[in-house]
């Protein structure tokens, strides 16, 4: 997705909306919206239902409540967090972009010091039109999953993971999540130009291509046959 910085989203300015989307890849909870806005609760409330009747995010799996809202981005949300600002790239620089994010899956699914394991890579949206030559960005969907099935001892292992990272987190959640965050960080290298969602874009198209699936890559670490999709 490409926006101008002039843009209004949702009634915000273009890149205070495309921040306020980066901040709920993961579930959160209104608070980060207060903070970001510097507006009290029932403003941040109202701000983030516009969003989600808009498609942007939606209710969260950790709302312990009614009085407790949380959200998460959507695959639209996603791409807003994804926007750029910058001018359209070539379709020369989006296949070699491509390519490199596969390079990287394949060093990452066989090093053993990660926790999870890229199961696949989808590419969607103006990638596949071949008659587009300028695209707004490279659209991705990656599924990953964990690579040890007992919830307990992952947990334990995140957050060591997390620990010797040597980052700070502001929360216990934030913690949690650092494995598929920094992974998100990985394959992406900084690049404005690769949107990336963990969505199953099959539920919303089927105008996808397959380019990367774990099974077909025999320098990677073959995921248990009973793993559960990563956080």
């Amino acid at each position: 997705m490409r926006v101008s910085k002039n843009d209004t989203i949702c009634g915000l300015a273009a890149p205070t909306a495309r921040q306020l989307m980066r901040a709920y890849f993961d579930d959160r909870p209104v608070e980060v919206a207060c903070d970001i806005l510097g507006v009290a609760q029932d403003a941040a409330r109202d701000q983030m239902r516009a969003f989600e009747a808009a498609g942007y995010v939606e209710r969260g799996g950790l709302a312990h409540g009614a009085g407790d809202d949380w959200w998460a981005t959507t695959v639209k949300g996603n791409a807003l967090a994804n926007a750029s600002f910058g001018k359209p790239i070539s379709r020369a620089t989006a296949t070699r972009l491509l390519g490199q994010v596969i390079e990287r899956a394949r060093a990452y699914n066989a090093d053993p010091a990660r926790l999870l394991t890229v199961t696949e890579i989808v590419v969607f949206g103006s990638y596949l039109d071949a008659a587009v030559d300028l695209l707004g960005d490279l659209d991705l969907a990656v599924s990953t999953v964990r690579r040890d099935t007992d919830g307990k001892r992952y947990v334990d292992q995140v957050l060591e993971y997390a620990r010797a990272s040597g980052r700070s987190f502001s929360a216990f959640h934030d913690r949690l999540f650092w494995p598929a965050r920094e992974l998100r960080m990985i394959l992406k290298n900084r690049s404005p130009a690769i949107s990336i969602t963990d969505e199953d874009i099959r539920k919303l198209t089927g105008r996808i291509e397959i380019v990367y699936v774990v099974a077909d890559d025999p320098e990677a670490i073959p995921p248990p046959a009973d793993a559960v999709a990563g956080a």
